[in-house]
């Protein structure tokens, strides 16, 4: 157990903190969206729900600066991610976040916040509450006012060298999509291998568009299948979990595949996820899977590899994307799109070479991604490393001279009473 410096105290948040969650009032979308209307950018204020902003609205509840922290819908037991955060100025907020003004600094509670275990604090399954009772409980470690302002000051400070660090490695990451793109275009313009006078085909005429199942019809019931679930597809083509089930089971209802069938998902947001991948090694070279994909069988002419990277194209990407139909939550992209969409077509064995060549370059960039992905997940590690050294009192130095925090408690305790007398 970590022993603290003796100028510094335990005690709970209702100690240090004024709870103000009587004040918050939830609006309803359609109310805001009513009450946006005629208005303009700076005649509205702040809407803010448990892990940040989430509207504007045309009124304010609050003025000054306040530290929110996740009532339910927080990612609580997620040690890399945010349950707090300080907000400023004017603004409303609904009643999903817990409001906090603390007698302590504001930034140092937040901070503290979002590196505290909340195991044991909250209940929940699918979606965690942190109810006010167990808020009131929360263990807190409290420096002297100084101090925090050193700690603060400190964190603050090597939180900016680590945003720039992730800035930089997220450019990478922009960068290499870009490259990944111009690899992807100069391969089908013939300019990373000579491909020679390829004449240029829709998809209609090389591929079968969504197959229909006839071909199963005389197949055993209990024949065993391979069924792949909607998640076991990555953005980068790989196929992550086959369940293996009974024919029986799942030839109504699910989109039919085969070995070499490519899979593309059809459905926002898993087609701009880019989700598609070449199936292999299904049990019984039969699959089954979520009707939210288009399937494309490659014809003899065309390797399956050819069809992937031309749906990966970014022409055919934004196209697609431009002719979607269907709702704002669930826009699809139409087997129309796919039937009319031209690509070149060399031969076999230039299909090949180009495509050995792509998956060479890409490969690297493949590697690079990894390290940057990699490298900021250890960034935020090393954020929670840092807050945990903070509230250990090792980050900064002591200071004898600072007032001891269990003084600065007793000056909290005097302060609220008063306030409590005046009926405040």
């Amino acid at each position: 157990m970590t022993v603290l410096p003796n100028n510094w105290v335990t005690t709970d948040l209702e100690s240090i903190a004024e709870i103000l969650d009587y004040k918050r009032v939830p609006i309803n979308s359609k109310e805001r969206q009513k009450r946006k209307e005629n208005k303009k950018l700076n005649e509205l204020y702040p809407y803010y729900g448990a892990t940040g902003q989430v509207d504007y609205i045309n009124d304010y509840l609050f003025d000054g600066e306040y530290v929110l922290l996740g009532e339910d819908g927080a990612p609580f037991l997620d040690p890399l991610k945010n349950k707090a955060y300080i907000v400023s100025g004017k603004f409303w907020v609904n009643n999903h976040a817990h409001i906090l003004k603390g007698y302590i600094s504001n930034k140092y509670l937040c901070f503290y916040l979002n590196q505290y275990n909340f195991i044991g604090h909250v209940t929940g399954t699918t979606r965690l509450k942190l109810n006010q009772s167990s808020m009131k409980n929360i263990t807190i470690k409290v420096a002297p006012l100084n101090e925090q302002n050193r700690i603060v000051e400190k964190i603050e400070e090597l939180f900016s060298d680590l945003d720039k660090a992730t800035e930089d490695l997220k450019k990478t990451q922009e960068q290499l999509k870009i490259y990944r793109q111009a690899v992807l275009k100069a391969a089908f313009e013939g300019k990373l291998l000579e491909m020679g006078l390829a004449k240029y085909s829709p998809f209609s005429e090389i591929c079968d568009i969504n197959p229909s199942k006839q071909e199963i019809g005389e197949l055993n019931d209990d024949l065993e299948v391979t069924f792949l679930p909607m998640l076991a597809v990555s953005k980068t083509g790989v196929i992550l979990e086959k369940k293996i089930k009974r024919l029986k089971d799942v030839k109504k209802g699910y989109t039919f595949f085969k070995n070499g069938d490519v899979l593309l998902a059809k459905i926002t947001p898993c087609f701009e996820n880019g989700k598609k991948a070449i199936v292999k090694e299904l049990k019984n070279n039969i699959g089954f899977g979520s009707t939210e994909f288009h399937v494309l069988r490659p014809k003899e002419e065309v390797i399956s590899e050819w069809i992937y990277y031309g749906v990966s194209l970014e022409d055919f990407r934004n196209k697609a994307k431009s002719q979607m139909t269907g709702t704002a939550g669930q826009k699809r992209v139409s087997k129309r799109v796919l039937e009319s969409y031209a690509i070149p077509i060399p031969t076999k064995p230039i299909q090949e070479k180009i495509v050995k060549e792509i998956e060479s370059r890409l490969s690297v960039c493949d590697k690079v991604e990894k390290t940057v992905e990699q490298n900021l997940i250890k960034i935020e590690y090393l954020r929670q490393s840092i807050l945990k050294k903070a509230f250990e009192g090792k980050l900064v130095s002591q200071d004898p001279n600072d007032l001891p925090a269990c003084e600065l408690l007793k000056q909290i305790k005097i302060e609220k009473d008063k306030m409590s007398k005046n009926g405040k």
